[in-house]
């Protein structure tokens, strides 16, 4: 699952405050310093970078490292005072996370560096009971989603078919990484047997909310499109 949203003005060199807010306040020069210039903090493998007046620093939290060789466990630097700071404010993900583009609109998120599943932002990740359209048919009739994204179009493969999701005939104009959405026609749903699921790749469903600005959303991830559909027979 996705953790909390960041985009790209989250790695801004903007101090978290003025200068002119902090008169006054009883800071030392490190704290001072941390709340008020001009730094540029972004994660960078297990820790962090930090582009600065006085060059490029990388902060370690885990013990506390910094290496302008000026922190320590009992004395901060402002570099890695500022570290705690922008992960305090939300603008760059805690240690245990880490951001990733999304698979759905290419904005930052972040995800627990553990995860498996793809990296979906809010507007992007789907749930099952969500209602979304096929960009490839009609664009109205409903589809009821009943599986989050999974794997990717290249590697599921269908029933009693020799073909990927990805290879699936009206499939091809889409990127064979995109993960797959398993949903159904709800006026097909029937307590006396089990409705006919289908797989889509996730870049050819949109909300009907946003049909037409979501299908344009995505646009560069897609090429030439064809009718057709990937189905799986449950039951």
């Amino acid at each position: 699952m996705t953790r909390s949203e960041y985009t790209q003005a989250s790695l801004t060199d903007r101090p978290p405050v003025s200068a002119e807010h902090v008169d006054g306040a009883a800071l030392d020069g490190a704290s001072r310093r941390a709340w008020t210039e001009e730094m540029t903090v972004r994660p960078f493998g297990d820790g962090y970078l930090i582009d600065c007046e006085s060059g490029s620093q990388y902060v370690s939290l885990a013990p506390t490292d910094c290496s302008c060789d000026a922190a320590t466990d009992e004395n901060r630097c402002e570099h890695v005072r500022r570290v705690a700071i922008e992960i305090n404010l939300g603008r760059v993900p805690p240690p245990a996370e880490r951001t990733v583009p999304c698979r759905g609109c290419d904005r930052q998120v972040a995800v627990s560096a553990a995860n498996s599943p793809p990296a979906l932002c809010g507007e992007c990740h789907l749930e099952p009971g969500d209602v979304v359209v096929d960009d490839e048919g009609d664009g109205k009739t409903p589809l009821l989603v009943v599986s989050e994204p999974g794997l990717p179009a290249d590697v599921v493969s269908l029933p009693d078919d020799g073909r990927t999701v990805a290879e699936y005939p009206g499939n091809d104009g889409y990127p064979p990484g995109e993960p797959v959405v398993e949903a159904v026609y709800p006026q097909a749903v029937s307590t006396r047997r089990e409705p006919q699921r289908y797989l889509f790749p996730l870049a050819r469903l949109s909300r009907p909310e946003r049909r037409g600005r979501g299908a344009s959303d995505r646009d560069g991830k897609r090429s030439t499109r064809r009718d057709g559909t990937a189905t799986l027979n449950a039951g």
